[in-house]
């Protein structure tokens, strides 16, 4: 498994549907999720605290009452453009012994909306990897294109609306 960083979310050209991008030195995997997945993610990133908790939240406040305990998050297939994941999770004693090893079934949305909130491993296949990740050189590229986005552009609305 490779480990990846995440850097960031963002909005995918003009189509709207937002995307999480994680980095491993020098490739980069796009995973397109949904909009509440997206802010769920982007707050964490930001430092900002929801003044109630969201689903991610939940989560993390079930885990920690059933003495669980995330340790990491894999994507670990790729079929059919669908992107596969699971949590990494340890089931504590009460005296602090490991009482079950789990593996849930996770979108990857959610298990790294998890893991950020939880500051655990995020790794991919190295097969998953192969077949969707990309050069690390589109992260330039795009911000370039951002600086030569005219301002005019960004207010005129598109057709149909």
């Amino acid at each position: 498994m490779i480990p990846l960083e995440v850097l960031g979310v963002s909005q995918a050209d003009r189509s709207g549907f937002p995307f999480v991008l994680l980095r491993n030195e020098t490739r980069v995997l796009p995973i397109l999720v949904g909009p509440h997945e997206a802010s769920s993610i982007q707050i964490v990133l930001m430092g900002e605290t929801p003044p109630r908790p969201l689903t991610h939240d939940l989560i993390c406040n079930l885990l920690a009452g059933l003495r669980g305990q995330l340790q990491s998050v894999n994507i670990y297939k790729l079929e059919n453009d669908i992107f596969y994941a699971h949590l990494n999770i340890e089931q504590h004693s009460s005296n602090g012994q490991v009482e079950q090893v789990l593996r849930v079934d996770s979108r990857p949305s959610d298990g790294i909306a998890i893991a950020v909130r939880m500051q655990v491993p995020i790794y991919a296949a190295e097969e998953v990897m192969d077949v969707a990740a990309q050069d690390a050189s589109i992260l330039s590229a795009a911000e370039e294109e951002e600086e030569d986005f005219g301002e005019e552009d960004i207010d005129e609305p598109e057709a149909g609306f």
